[in-house]
């Protein structure tokens, strides 16, 4: 886990979409996904749920949203 993961995914929770959040972070959406893949794959847990078009957090991936947030405010 690194803190790219860690911020692309923060960018995601706060975008609610791939596309959207891709572009805020200046790369290229596959590699937002498969950063989240990763990320996913290394904490053990899913994170998010696709919804529609968007995305919707699972109860893991909120808390780690809310967590990724304490720090910066």
């Amino acid at each position: 886990m690194n803190f790219h993961s860690l911020d692309y995914f923060l960018m995601l929770a706060r975008e609610k979409n791939f596309t959207r959040a891709a572009e805020a972070l200046h790369i290229a959406q596959p590699a937002l996904t498969k950063s989240v893949q990763r990320l996913e794959s290394e904490l053990g847990v899913p994170l998010i749920a696709r919804k529609g078009r968007g995305i919707a957090l699972t109860p893991y991936g909120q808390r780690l949203a809310d967590e990724l947030q304490q720090p910066l405010n």
